[in-house]
């Protein structure tokens, strides 16, 4: 298995596609660089989507709901 490598400097996209590609089981996280990727697409979220708007890249779906709230949805 590969081990990801991904940085904050990443679009939000090419980030969505490493949180994929682990959803995937196509590449592996620990489990603290899963959270702080997760994290850092929730920070994406805030500043790149209005409210009511999500992106989606691959099964990976990131969303900014009305509320504010983000959330980052695998399918």
């Amino acid at each position: 298995m590969i081990v990801a490598v991904y940085d904050a400097n990443m679009s939000t996209s090419d980030l969505m596609k490493v949180a994929a590609d682990f959803h995937h089981k196509r590449v592996e996280l620990s489990e603290q660089e899963r959270k702080a990727l997760i994290d850092l697409l929730k920070k994406r979220g805030q500043e790149e989507l209005e409210y009511g708007e999500e992106l989606e890249v691959d099964s990976v779906r990131l969303l900014r709901r009305v509320t504010g709230a983000v959330g980052v949805y695998f399918s």
